[in-house]
């Protein structure tokens, strides 16, 4: 069966990534992603690299007339989407009460609100083939509660729960809802200095996109339903239930402080 992805988040890092293994593996692709972040570009390079047919739609997807939008575009065009990659996302380190709400809500909207309206409007699409995926973009971060973290985490957990849930609804369907939980990885120039300004423990664990996007389109299609990419990530979370709780704070309080001085200090 030759499938046809919608990958949200396309333009760089993981989504990047993605697009490119779905193209080597012969998929149509519809990227979207924000205004004047190189989508025309990757078509035209996917264009001349791949045979398969690429689109594109530049549109920011915290306004949810955008997500309707996209949906519609979806329909009226009649792209036969059999894989639903939501990889749209955003994070950081903040002090909760130091912060603008701004900022918080903006993550809510897109890694909440933006997946949730955009896996609806796409369900029914997925459900006419014989066989479709959801991708889910989740985080490693959603087992280790910690600070700076608070309100990224909690969307992330969101994703997490959302997508094992739907998992169980939608398997009469035949759409397989996998939810990919990567730790870190060097998704753009700005992470990888931050990444890198960040202790040796955290440094090791750090992995590059294409390599999770090869691991993770791979296991999808296998229909794994949770999926942690990197053998240091799967050693540091099992180690992480066996030792005590009280040095597993400590530890995670620890990492977070040294990634959000290390984002303050690349910001200036």
């Amino acid at each position: 069966m030759k499938h046809f992805a919608l990958i949200t988040g396309a333009s760089e890092g993981l989504g990047k990534s993605l697009a490119f293994e779905c193209a080597n593996k012969g998929m149509d692709i519809l990227l979207v992603a924000l205004p004047s972040t190189g989508l025309p570009e990757l078509k035209i390079f996917l264009d001349q690299n791949f045979d398969v047919f690429v689109d594109y739609m530049e549109i920011d997807l915290t306004d949810d007339e955008s997500c309707h939008y996209l949906i519609e575009y979806v329909k009226l065009k009649e792209y036969p989407i059999s894989f639903l990659i939501n990889n749209a996302g955003v994070g950081g380190n903040y002090q909760f009460g130091n912060e603008d709400f701004s900022v918080f809500n903006r993550m809510i909207q897109l890694n909440i609100k933006a997946l949730t309206l955009i896996t609806h409007g796409m369900v029914n699409i997925l459900s006419n083939h014989p066989q479709s995926y959801i991708l889910n973009v989740s985080s490693l971060i959603i087992h280790f509660e910690g600070p700076y973290k608070q309100v990224y985490g909690a969307t992330k957990s969101f994703i997490f729960y959302f997508s094992k849930s739907l998992s169980i609804e939608l398997k009469e369907k035949n759409i397989q809802v996998t939810v990919l939980c990567p730790g870190g990885i060097n998704t753009n120039i700005k992470m990888s200095m931050i990444n890198n300004r960040c202790n040796l423990l955290q440094l090791i664990s750090v992995l590059y996109p294409e390599e999770v996007a090869a691991y993770t389109i791979e296991k999808t299609l296998k229909g794994k339903d949770v999926i942690i990419p990197g053998k240091i990530v799967n050693i540091y979370f099992i180690f992480s239930k066996l030792i005590p709780n009280q040095f597993k704070n400590w530890l995670i309080k620890y990492n977070n402080n040294k990634l959000m001085k290390s984002q303050q200090a690349i910001s200036q």
